[in-house]
Formats: C-alpha cells, sequence, structure tokens
C-alpha cells in the first residue's frame, strides 16, 4: 500500500505509521524511498520502527488527532516541524500529504507520503490521488480485523473452536498426504470453579488470560495452533511433533505457569494448575473424533 502510494504521485518518499494505543503513540512501521522511477527494494522498517510521533505534534500527530486528512504543499511556509522521516532520510522534506486510515471509525494508521526539496509540491489532485489509496487500505484492514475477531476468542486472544476444528482437519489431511505426525493436547484449570467461587469471576477470567499469555509464549508461533475451547478448556495442535515432544511442551507450559501468581485487590493471592492428556495421530486415531477422545 505504501509503495504503490508513492508510485501514484511520484514521491521521494512514504512510510506507515500506526497507532499503539497502550502507550498513545504513533509508531513509523514501514517507510520505502522512490528513485530513478522505481521503488527501492529495501524498505526501511528496521532503521524507522525506532521513531515515533507524538499525537498532535507535526503534520502526522495533526491527521491524527484532527482524523483527517492534512496537505502541506512547502511545509516551510507553515510552523510545522520537519517530518521524522526527513530527520530519518537525512533529507529536506518539502511537500506532505498524510492520511489516516480508519477502521470502525477509529484512526489506526497513517500513511505518509511527502516530496524532498528537488521534488514539485503536492496538490489537490496528489490528494485526491492518496486518500482513494487510503480508503482501499482502510476497507482491507477493516475486513482482517473482523475475520481475526471471528476466528479468535475475545478473552483470551487465542483462537476459537470453530477455527480449531477447521485447522484439525487441514492438520489430518496434510499429515495424510506427507506421511507424518502431530499431536493433539486438552487441558483445563483444575478447580476453576473453586476460584470463581472464592475469588470472583474477574479473577477466574484473570487466570485464563494469565493461562493465554503463558501458552502464547510456549508454542511455536504460526506453526503450532493454541485455541481456547470453552470454560476453561484449552486445546493445541502441535505440528509434526511426536507424543513424547508434545509432553515435554506440556511440562514447558506447567514450569512456566508456576511462576504465575494474581493477587487480588484485597491482598489475596492464588496461583493454579492443571490437568493435561495428550494424543498422536495417527497412532491414537485418524479421525478428529478419535484424536480429540484419546486425549481427554
Amino acid at each position: 500500500i505504501v509503495r504503490f502510494a508513492i508510485e501514484s504521485v511520484e514521491a521521494s518518499q512514504g512510510a506507515l505509521i500506526v497507532h499503539n494505543r497502550e502507550k498513545n503513540i504513533l509508531n513509523y512501521q514501514d517507510m520505502y524511498v522512490y528513485e530513478n522511477n522505481r521503488i527501492m527494494l529495501e524498505s526501511f522498517g528496521d532503521v524507522i520502527k525506532d521513531y515515533q510521533v507524538v499525537p498532535g505534534k507535526g503534520v502526522v500527530g495533526d491527521a491524527f488527532v484532527k482524523e483527517t486528512p492534512v496537505l502541506v504543499p512547502d511545509i516551510r511556509s507553515t510552523n510545522y516541524p520537519q517530518p521524522v522521516i526527513g530527520e530519518v532520510l537525512k533529507r529536506e522534506i518539502k511537500s506532505v500529504i498524510v492520511v489516516p486510515l480508519k477502521v470502525d471509525g477509529e484512526v489506526v494508521a497513517l500513511l505518509e507520503i511527502t516530496n524532498t526539496l528537488d521534488k514539485r509540491e503536492f496538490n489537490s489532485e496528489d490528494m485526491e490521488v492518496v486518500m482513494i489509496i487510503a480508503n482501499f487500505a482502510s476497507t482491507i484492514l477493516e475486513n482482517a480485523k473482523h475475520y481475526t475477531l471471528a476466528i479468535h476468542d475475545r478473552l483470551t486472544g487465542l483462537y476459537n473452536t470453530h477455527y480449531f476444528q477447521k485447522e484439525m482437519d487441514e492438520e489430518i489431511d496434510r499429515s495424510i498426504r506427507y506421511n507424518r505426525y502431530f499431536s493433539f493436547v486438552i487441558f483445563d484449570i483444575d478447580d476453576f470453579k473453586k476460584i470463581n467461587d472464592t475469588y470472583g469471576h474477574s479473577y477466574g477470567d484473570r487466570a485464563l488470560k494469565e493461562l493465554a499469555q503463558c501458552i502464547q509464549r510456549t508454542v511455536r508461533k504460526d506453526v503450532d495452533v493454541a485455541a481456547r475451547y470453552g470454560g476453561d478448556e484449552f486445546v493445541l495442535l502441535l505440528t509434526n511433533t511426536r507424543g513424547e515432544e508434545a509432553i515435554k511442551v506440556c511440562e514447558r507450559l506447567l514450569k512456566l505457569l508456576r511462576t504465575i501468581t494474581i493477587t487480588t485487590d484485597d491482598g489475596r493471592k492464588f496461583g493454579f494448575t492443571l490437568s493435561m492428556g495428550v494424543s498422536e495421530f495417527p497412532t491414537d486415531g485418524k479421525e478428529a473424533y478419535y484424536i480429540f477422545n484419546a486425549a481427554d
């Protein structure tokens, strides 16, 4: 999207800035330079991620706070400071276009397109082109957000049952095709009802969230699939993993969980343990029903 926007108006460079809601700061995510009528293939993402903008500061911060596109034909004739992108590239910026990207009416990122002193000033037609691209990008981001919500459990952030079942069926097909193993793990929190009854449901939810974070720190990102199956029950799909190795994963999760202590507002503290079961494909079955029951 950034590259397409730069090329469309033949700008010197452009960047994507993402809003960090937790810290309320604008983080540069990626940046490209346009030279000799082509985009330089090297992204400056690794360099620029250390740079930030405070909401309300500069052209980017102004566009974020006002939630509206900003066109600055010549920044030297305004009170705006030089954009961060100029600082990174050691170039003086003349002209700037910043367009917010919105998802469900909220600004989640901004598209910044700039020209250096040797380039022409941007005009309203350039602004319109970038806005069209930004609107297209916002639609993509909105669809992605809705899809993410549809396949994730809202409390824990792990995948939900529906998505896990789909992944299980697909993994069975892949494992049959490539003649490989995978392991399935199911577990729940011991005496979870007692936690809710003793400390309250909000702390029961806290326990579920803490467990989810431990799970995410234990499994392989973008390889294994972890889901909240329902209530306090969770499942793991460990691809290309034998049962013996799956047990080691369980042991690492339990070890990590033993370091977690939850403290209530009135000073009480508690931890919790898990009961876990492991099965292996195809040793314990070649269908999801049998794999699930063996672990259960």
